[in-house]
């Protein structure tokens, strides 16, 4: 089957966040786009597929969609694309990822969609729905209208969707939700306390999962062990601190979890390939 290839300037205009109504929504070839797509089912039922995988979908349901994809079988279908941009999109994403539902819904379940035959997205209560939808109107008239302070009102507006849609998914009962949730707990914790001492052991209780599975599961989430993504969140920590403070080296390690400021130079270098002080120096000229 042949893959149309949908380009951000034909949604797009001029600005990273995009309302996509579909209000009689027939089959859609399968399809690709280099933006992210948040898809809230607001009518009717369709078949959604991707490559040799299908899916039934019906009103309320929510999910988040960066691969190729594409609707058939669409009976009274009516949907909103929720269309973004992250990377460009000046939002507090290291806050959303704070939210245990926040990681669950759009980084993870995405990635075990396959393996939970669709069965992990989410499916939005009459009443979240609703709130959703009005919320949606709102950051549609603000990008339409294009009023003084448009990109901030529709950027807050945004991030409230996102936070309702993060919470709904984390009080979901689906037993899919069980895992990426424990996964999902366990990345938020680490992303707030990222600067004290993490157990291994305080994860295991807090995703309540065994060690194996713990290690298991977040690596097929993440690609990361823990110890090795809890580093590189305090070298991501520490090189946004070197591009915006003049603080030292030393008190800069003690800030993002580091107990040797050597140790941190060492594994800073190791990762990022430049020391410290020249990642500073080159992003200071």
């Amino acid at each position: 089957m042949k893959k149309l290839k949908i380009a951000p300037s034909s949604l797009f205009n001029n600005y990273d966040l995009c309302i996509n109504r579909q209000e009689h929504q027939t089959d859609v070839k399968l399809h690709t786009h280099s933006f992210k797509e948040l898809v809230i089912i607001m009518a009717g039922q369709a078949v959604h597929f991707s490559g040799n995988d299908s899916y039934p979908i019906m009103a309320g349901d929510c999910f988040v969609v960066d691969e190729a994809h594409g609707y058939r079988e669409s009976v009274g279908f009516e949907l909103v694309n929720v269309l973004f941009i992250p990377d460009k999109l000046n939002l507090p994403w290291n806050e959303a990822r704070k939210l245990p539902g926040y990681n669950a819904f759009f980084a993870l379940e995405p990635r075990y969609r396959k393996e939970h035959n669709f069965r992990s997205i989410l499916r939005l209560s009459p009443d979240k729905l609703a709130t959703c939808s009005s919320i949606i109107d709102n950051i549609e008239v603000e990008i339409t209208q294009k009023r003084s302070g448009f990109e901030f009102v529709s950027s807050s507006l945004f991030m409230q969707l996102i936070a309702i849609i993060s919470r709904a998914y984390a009080s979901s009962a689906k037993p899919q939700h069980v895992t990426l949730m424990g996964i999902s707990n366990v990345i938020s914790h680490i992303e707030n306390r990222f600067s004290e001492e993490i157990r291994l052991t305080d994860l295991m209780t807090i995703s309540k999962l065994s060690e194996g599975q713990l290690l298991r599961e977040f690596r097929k989430a993440t690609g990361h062990t823990p110890v090795d993504y809890l580093l590189r969140l305090r070298l991501r920590n520490a090189a946004h601190i070197l591009r915006h403070e003049k603080c030292s080296i030393t008190d800069i390690a003690f800030r993002c979890g580091f107990n040797d400021s050597n140790y941190f130079t060492r594994q800073f270098t190791r990762v990022l390939g430049i020391s410290p002080r020249e990642y500073r120096n080159l992003r200071n000229n």
